[in-house]
């Protein structure tokens, strides 16, 4: 018996080591947080082990007061990626490396996960013991070698955790429901533990934790959540459970975790939830996220009519499925959206799995972020939400290359299953694919880094910056940390807010890394720029400079 627990061991402790071991050599080959809000949660963990608390010296959103320097973290972001951060940067030092080493961990789990989901769906599926030990496999090992998985690895962000909290969320549903139909009395209670009805209620607990986690990490995990009350709605149909036991402990799981968050965001910011996810649906244009005195709202939201409202939507639609699913996760998007369509009948994906879970969950994520925030999508609300789906779409892949193969094996009479075709076929598309997405991101990083660095060492030089003055940018957690010194977000608006603003926080200096927005470009090559600005000055590499430019307090005056 110990034998064979050990057997039954070796699979997913295995694909927690492969997982780690790409992970791992994922994270090494990106030197520099490649993306301004992985940097933000690492910068935040910084302070949060220098003794500061949840704070950032960036301001990237003025939606969310109070307006300080340092700013109130998590505003609109959640702090589980700081968390997350903050335990290896605590024992290695406050770098990068040691915060990836807390994504490379944590994310590494979601293979053995997703070999759970992919083991229960094959059971559903009644496949032959030996294709479903495969298509198990095979889930697992995609879930530890996909390429949208290993970038989030290597920046350290939001994406992970709710990868791994969201799936342990779908994994532990079915149990949570097989624990609330023995606690209704309409199934046999099996095993007759000690405290039975603690045992009932304890999935159902756990799912709730595991949502508390998953929204500490993103907010999208409410659609997790609804998916998990239409699989009650859905079994409660057949098995009439009561809702009590259903959701009693779901709640009070979740809310034991979300609870004291709610809480420091009240006494923070005066309110529970941030204005600025509000203001993300009325988005017009991405540079909207930045505004300070000209806030997007519903009035300039419906002022652009319902053809470039649908437009958006359409647009992000598109771009969600193209360049979030299909293009980077190759194959397993394509081939796992296909293998769902065709396997929709079988009881993998009819019953109350945590495939079913994932699939329903990810799919009201992608619905509710095209059609909610469709102009923010594009900036990666949904490419950081997408984890549960690529999951799901994982074993529907595996599944679907399954039977393929064994349809094929009938029709060519083979004398064996050689169910071991659809994993090598996966992998060997997947696993190429990755390593040129983690290549691309390195070289991409390292160029970045390279490129800041230059601004930062000219910039740092300015007097009013050496003095500890704010500054003004395109991209404030990158100058933050790269200078020493507030920074504060450079909105696409008129000079004479851009001076009010100035005036507002003592800021003497404007650096713009991207020629993006209208006004921001008028400020370097506009012919009408105003003379509260001085010339603007190129800093940094000479073929892609960025522009100093400081504001004049004798004309302004």
């Amino acid at each position: 018996m110990r034998a064979a627990s050990l057997r039954t061991l070796a699979v997913p402790v295995g694909l927690f080591l492969i997982a780690l071991a790409v992970r791992a050599v994922a994270a090494t080959a990106v030197p520099f947080a490649a993306s301004e809000d992985s940097a933000y949660y690492v910068a935040v963990a910084h302070n949060l082990l220098d003794g500061r608390g949840l704070v950032s010296d960036a301001i990237w959103s003025y939606a969310t007061p109070p307006l300080t320097l340092p700013k109130p973290a998590f505003e609109l972001w959640m702090p589980m990626a700081t968390f997350v951060s903050a335990v290896p940067m605590a024992i290695a030092g406050a770098t990068l490396a040691a915060a990836q080493a807390g994504a490379v961990v944590l994310g590494a789990f979601i293979a053995p996960l997703v070999w759970l989901v992919g083991r229960e769906a094959a059971t559903e599926a009644a496949l032959p013991a030996r294709r479903a030990a495969t298509v198990a496999l095979t889930a697992g090992l995609l879930a530890a070698v996909l390429g949208p998985f290993l970038v989030a690895a290597a920046t350290p962000d939001s994406t992970t955790p709710f990868l791994v909290f969201g799936t342990l969320a779908a994994v532990l549903m079915p149990r949570a429901l097989r624990g609330a139909a023995a606690a209704s009395g309409r199934v046999p209670d099996r095993g007759a533990p000690a405290t039975p009805a603690a045992r009932r209620w304890l999935p159902g607990l756990a799912v709730g934790v595991s949502l508390g986690l998953a929204y500490l990490s993103r907010s999208e995990s409410i659609w997790l959540g609804l998916a998990y009350l239409l699989l009650v709605v859905r079994v409660r149909r057949t098995t009439g459970i009561a809702w009590a036991p259903a959701l009693g402990p779901v709640v009070i799981g979740g809310l034991i975790v979300v609870v004291p968050w709610l809480v420091r965001n009240i006494l923070t910011f005066g309110s529970p939830f941030a204005g600025q996810a509000l203001e993300n649906a009325f988005l017009v244009r991405n540079d909207d996220v930045f505004a300070w005195a000209q806030r997007p709202g519903l009035s300039t939201f419906l002022g652009q009519g319902i053809g470039q409202i649908v437009g958006h939507q359409v647009e992000a639609v598109v771009h969600q499925a193209v360049n979030v699913l299909v293009i980077p996760a190759f194959p397993v998007g394509i081939v796992g959206l296909i293998a769902a369509v065709a396997l929709r009948r079988s009881p993998a994906l009819r019953r109350p799995t945590a495939l079913r879970a994932l699939l329903i969950g990810g799919g009201l994520i992608f619905v509710a972020t095209a059609l909610l925030f469709p102009v923010a999508t594009l900036w990666g609300t949904f490419l950081h939400a997408s984890g549960p789906l690529l999951c799901g779409l994982c074993v529907t892949a595996a599944l679907g290359a399954d039977a393929v193969v064994a349809r094929v094996g009938r029709a060519r009479a083979w004398s064996r299953e050689n169910a071991w075709f659809a994993a090598a076929a996966l992998l060997a598309l997947a696993i190429p694919l990755a390593g040129l997405e983690v290549t691309v991101l390195s070289r991409q990083a390292a160029a970045q880094q390279a490129r800041l660095q230059g601004v930062a060492a000219a910039v740092s030089r300015l007097p009013d910056v050496r003095a500890g003055a704010a500054v003004i940018t395109d991209h404030p957690v990158w100058l933050a940390e790269a200078l020493g010194v507030p920074a504060i977000a450079l909105p696409d608006e008129p000079p004479s807010d851009l001076v009010r603003l100035a005036d507002a926080f003592g800021a003497t200096v404007i650096v713009v890394l991207d020629q993006r927005g209208r006004y921001p470009a008028a400020l370097i090559s506009g012919p009408d720029r105003p003379c509260t600005f001085g010339p603007p000055i190129p800093v940094g590499p000479a073929n892609d400079p960025a522009w100093v430019i400081r504001i004049v307090p004798e004309c302004s005056a």
